[in-house]
């Protein structure tokens, strides 16, 4: 069967007699790879229901398949897409795998573990330094096509275990990985795309040494993070993060760059990923602190709102909790206006 992008489920489905599993598994693939992700859930869910009757290569996909396609911006949806597939991604192919534990690794980075990050950064950084030396030592060896540039899968080992060694506190120990992706120009095999993503990792390395610095006390730093952020709007969500945790952290004033940045924000309704949005409302939660701290309650209530409302959105439990906490503790500041919105927020909870 030829499937279109258009095509409805009905009309793939039309078929008379029934459909075998390796059927189902490639219908399930295309739609896949057409971007149709939420059309192919059902007929993968019918491979990882039928493991006996189908090929198990295909059903180890199908498992890895259905966790892209479930995971998203809600935290309960995410963990349980993440508990579905996690005792099966060493059986998927190495360089499959490879993006597997990347994916997992991220999922988990929103849920803040930094020990099952720091874990799955190792594995990851092993297994493409594996497939490096392969590739290395035998010009012509090729075990299938990874989804991204092997550099990508070797920085990212190196980037994830810097930034489960920050969230740690562990400063000093995060800033050696921060040095390796820094500087992956040394890496062979690059093509124009890996030389993309040689320069990512250097700018990341740059923004994060930045970030150790401000985090272990050096606030000479401000200025250059600042043009930084300047030259490259893009990161601006976690670098200001960043800048704002320094900043209740040692009491620093940093109300010029607030209002030198705060517009690249996104805003609360945009389209973002679950990374994002998890920066996203510890954004709003640290900026809550730094306005009470700096004796701007109106302010930090509203901010604290954003955050609650956040947090409601991504299912994001712990959050929510910590910020009814925070605003129980300063309600008695809030406008019959906050109050209304607060209550709204809850309400939009107890329904869902």
């Amino acid at each position: 069967m030829i499937i279109h992008p258009n095509m409805e489920l009905e009309d793939i489905l039309s078929e008379d007699k029934p459909l075998s599993c390796s059927q189902m598994y490639s219908i399930a693939e295309h739609l896949f790879k057409l971007g149709r992700k939420k059309d192919a859930v059902p007929f993968f869910r019918y491979v990882v229901n039928h493991e006996q009757e189908c090929d198990h290569e295909q059903f180890i996909m199908s498992q890895y398949r259905l966790f892209l396609a479930l995971i998203g911006i809600g935290a309960e949806e995410n963990k349980e897409a993440l508990l579905r597939f996690e005792s099966y991604y060493n059986q998927l192919p190495e360089h499959v795998r490879l993006d597997a534990i990347l994916q997992m690794a991220n999922v988990y980075y929103t849920f803040w573990d930094w020990d099952k990050v720091e874990s799955y950064a190792d594995e990851l950084h092993t297994l493409a330094k594996k497939r490096y030396d392969q590739k290395l030592e035998n010009d012509h060896f090729e075990d299938g096509q990874t989804e991204r540039h092997l550099v990508v899968y070797y920085g990212q080992g190196f980037l994830l275990k810097g930034i489960a060694l920050t969230m740690q506190g562990k400063y000093e120990e995060a800033k050696p990985y921060v040095k390796e992706y820094s500087d992956l120009g040394w890496f062979e095999l690059l093509d124009e795309t890996g030389r993309k993503e040689v320069e990512k990792f250097r700018i990341w390395g740059k923004g994060n040494m930045y970030t150790l610095e401000l985090m272990t006390g050096n606030k000479n730093v401000l200025h250059d993070f600042a043009k930084f952020l300047d030259e490259h709007p893009e990161y601006t969500l976690p670098y200001l993060l960043s800048i704002m945790e320094a900043a209740n952290k040692f009491n620093l004033l940093i109300d010029e760059i607030i209002e030198r940045f705060c517009q690249r924000i996104p805003p609360l309704n945009s389209s973002i990923s679950y990374i994002n949005g998890t920066q996203l409302f510890h954004y709003w939660y640290e900026k809550t602190i730094y306005s009470f701290n700096n004796g701007k309650i109106g302010d930090g209530i509203n901010e604290l709102l954003y955050a609650l409302y956040l947090s409601r959105k991504m299912q994001y439990y712990s959050g929510f909790e910590r910020c009814i906490t925070l605003f129980e503790d300063h309600d008695e500041y809030a406008t019959e206006q906050q109050m209304r919105e607060y209550k709204n927020i809850l309400n939009g909870v107890s329904e869902q």
